[in-house]
């Protein structure tokens, strides 16, 4: 489907990239429901697989087009990391806690690349392993203390610490004094993934797209949800929309648990042949530990995807990505005269603890928001775990 006014068109790598868009509906009548799942990305897609799964009427309805919110535009980057590190994370919540939310994640990411195969889905899943750079000698020490943690409290040995020489080589750079290797970590190509994703659940439950949900209301013991043509009845609701929230009228302390903050993503031309095997050698995907943290990964075609906090104006001109070019050059010098194809921006649903909030927000209102730019797995995750809060 194309984009629908007052919608934009994403002018994403991913989207000159991508699969064809799958055949899903449009709303053409009023129906009734078990379930209205708003927001046709990762979370409102996932939740409806596994609802399929238990057998719950459901529907997905989407604004725009599947994916075409952070689902679509993110780096790809399928991390087995929070934004805070495991021995940090213990000492907040506790051992088990930590150890549970250590299980909760490689969960997801099986789960996800099972839902890869149960589709299969053409979006280039790899486990390629993912790197957490360290700018600086006291994440270093943080980045050690989880190596020793996941040893020590998990008997996990898919994390090492790489020194200054060893992170130097698996990231092509000398910019930082260290890293952290999560081996079980991945990549994907996002839109192909929320595009493959709503292919196969639209062959079991409708999605709608080109279908704002514009409001909604109580109506005895379920809701009515109100779209510029039809009306939607449903027994309970599920809001999947995260940092595009706004475009639906969520209860207000519902609406402050998340801060849409902007993304802005380059990616190259094709590198060299010779030039990229010097840069990401073994194909890992990076996020380095600045509070307004770097992400970086090559594409199978050898082009540099870059990103990092956007500028506010939202602005898809060159200049709004200066600085996302100028910290590419830092840190990889050899690419200053390298040519940008893409430029695009999003915005990311960040918590203002950074950990996914998701629950029932009042009687019969689910929700699933905030994965401050870990969205890819932790979606899967959520959306499993919605499913099962449903089905009771």
């Amino acid at each position: 489907m194309q984009s629908s006014e007052p919608y934009s068109a994403v002018p994403s790598f991913w989207a000159a990239t991508a699969n064809a868009h799958p055949e899903l509906l449009r709303l053409a009548s009023d129906l009734d429901t078990d379930v209205a799942i708003v927001g046709g990305g990762f979370t409102g897609l996932t939740t409806a697989h596994y609802l399929n799964r238990s057998g719950i009427d459901c529907v997905v309805l989407e604004a725009n087009d599947a994916g075409w919110g952070a689902s679509g535009r993110n780096g790809g980057m399928a991390v087995l990391r929070y934004k805070s590190g495991w021995a940090a994370l213990a000492a907040q919540v506790g051992l088990d806690t930590a150890q549970h939310m250590f299980r909760v994640l490689h969960d997801g990411i099986d789960s996800l690349e099972a839902t890869i195969a149960e589709y299969g889905i053409d979006c280039g899943f790899s486990r390629c392993g993912h790197v957490t750079a360290a700018h600086g000698p006291k994440p270093l020490a943080a980045l050690a203390a989880d190596v020793r943690w996941l040893e020590r409290e998990m008997g996990y040995e898919g994390a090492a610490l790489l020194s200054r020489d060893e992170a130097a080589q698996a990231i092509g750079s000398t910019e930082y004094v260290g890293a952290y290797l999560e081996r079980r970590s991945g990549a994907i190509h996002p839109l192909n993934y929320a595009r493959g994703l709503a292919a196969g659940v639209g062959r079991k439950v409708p999605v709608f797209v080109s279908t704002p949900v514009i409001g909604y209301r109580r109506d005895g013991s379920g809701f009515v949800l109100d779209t510029p043509s039809h009306r939607v009845r449903a027994k309970r609701i599920v809001v999947a929309t995260n940092a595009y929230t706004g475009l639906f009228p969520l209860p207000n302390d519902l609406a402050r648990r998340i801060v849409p903050v902007p993304s802005n993503i380059i990616a190259t031309e094709p590198l060299p042949a010779a030039l990229a095997a010097n840069l990401l050698p073994e194909g890992h995907v990076v996020t380095d530990t600045r509070r307004i943290n770097l992400y970086f990964r090559l594409t199978p075609d050898r082009r540099m995807v870059f990103g990092s906090r956007g500028h506010l104006s939202g602005s898809n001109e060159p200049w709004a990505f200066e600085h996302i070019e100028a910290a590419m050059h830092r840190v990889f010098p050899a690419l200053r005269n390298t040519r940008i194809d893409y430029r695009w921006n999003g915005k990311v649903g960040f918590s203002l603890d950074y950990f996914p909030h998701f629950g029932e927000a009042e009687p019969g209102l689910y929700y699933g928001i905030g994965y401050s730019g870990r969205g890819v797995v932790l979606t899967h995750m959520v959306g499993k775990m919605l499913a099962a809060m449903l089905r009771g």
